[in-house]
């Protein structure tokens, strides 16, 4: 039977040497690290990739090995197995590179957390990562990757170097690229629960043979490279370059348009955002992919939290681009988030029960109500 590989799970990655408003990198030296990630969409055969893009010197680890999950830093028993990358245990991964593992004979349902354990036999860092894992990760002196649980392990929140997981399956399941800052990353819902919109959506969306990863990087901006690389220059590398996406989300913008009050620099205009948008809709567009955009979310009281986030001028930008967004013909359908989350009796603010605290970020009951929302667009 002809099979294909399709992007399972990716975290977008983030250099280490850039401010961050989550959890700062690390370095490793004779030191297992254990993390756990859910993948999307089942397969019998995985690989799995590490990135050193932002690494300043050559990354070694010397050893990898991969295995279902049972709980907290314990593996499933029976399920363990080395990954090799070109037939060897270990790979040294150059600066501004990543590097892929051979295929590994693990199967995989549509929805199935693995374990991936690496070794660092000697010191390597910072470390390529995603801030904002929403996964608590462990760490461990010396070679424990084939350890059925870490002993006294120390806790990691962010994810090191790991970028991501393909299966090999079916041809035909489709992969919705979820490409936003920290309302995609998850930030608001309940570490470790996957409760973040994406986990919600795909839950709705596995029926029609569709599973989503999730490209979001909290803090993340369309257009300026401030937490993380902006939106449309890390497009090509974290969507089109991911196998079996067809379609993406496309949420973000609300950073360009607050974090400049709370950082001190200069305003994003209309303009500017519209043809950011209108960027990343053509490249879309050029490489066959339906493309669902969201409105900009509601974020009223958030000044006692977040000085600078909130103040008129930037509810006034929010609204002008939202009018466009509904209006605009660059994309195949609107994902209306505004309308979704607002307090009908105070429209610039999030509904109660869905503000997480921050009069910003959505709670878990807002996630379900952005995953409903997502999904009429898709039409699923």
């Amino acid at each position: 039977m002809t099979q294909t590989w399709i992007a399972a799970f990716r975290s977008a990655p983030v250099s280490p040497y850039e401010p961050t408003l989550v959890y700062p990198s690390r370095s490793f030296d004779d030191q297992t690290l254990r993390q756990i990630v859910r993948v999307r969409g089942g397969g019998d055969h995985l690989r799995v990739r590490f990135s050193n893009l932002y690494g300043k010197e050559p990354l070694t680890i010397a050893r990898t090995r991969v295995a279902l999950h049972a709980t907290g830093s314990a593996i499933a028993p029976g399920t363990d197995i080395e990954a090799t990358f070109g037939g060897t245990s270990d790979v040294t991964i150059d600066a501004g590179h990543e590097a892929v593992s051979d295929p590994v004979g693990l199967a995989t349902t549509t929805e199935t957390d693995l374990v991936i354990s690496t070794y660092y036999a000697t010191p390597c860092g910072p470390a390529t990562y995603h801030p904002f894992a929403l996964q608590t990760g462990y760490v461990a002196a010396g070679d424990a990757t084939s350890q059925p649980e870490l002993l006294h392990p120390e806790e990691a929140e962010p994810r090191f170097h790991l970028t991501g997981v393909d299966v090999l399956t079916s041809p035909g399941r489709r992969v919705v690229a979820a490409f936003g800052d920290s309302l995609s990353d998850g930030v608001g819902t309940t570490p470790g629960a996957n409760l973040r919109y994406t986990d919600r959506l795909d839950r709705r969306t596995t029926a029609a043979d569709m599973s989503v990863i999730n490209l979001g990087i909290a803090g993340n901006r369309l257009l300026t490279d401030v937490f993380g690389e902006r939106g449309t220059a890390r497009f090509d590398r974290d969507v089109l370059a991911a196998p079996g996406v067809t379609h993406l989300i496309l949420e973000l913008g609300l950073n360009d348009i607050c974090l400049p009050g709370m950082l001190g620099t200069p305003q994003v205009s209309a303009d500017e955002l519209i043809d950011g948008y209108t960027t990343i809709a053509e490249r879309a567009r050029h490489h066959g992919l339906t493309t669902v955009i969201t409105t900009l979310t509601p974020f009223s009281g958030a000044e006692a939290i977040s000085p600078g986030f909130d103040n008129p001028e930037n509810e006034e930008l929010r609204q002008r681009i939202n009018r466009w967004i509904r209006s605009s013909r660059e994309f195949d359908a609107v994902a209306d988030l505004d309308r979704a989350l607002r307090d009908p009796a105070a429209p610039a603010t999030l509904y109660p029960d869905y503000d997480s605290g921050d009069h910003i970020h959505a709670n878990a009951a807002g996630a379900q109500a952005i995953a409903d929302t997502v999904a009429k667009a898709l039409r699923v």
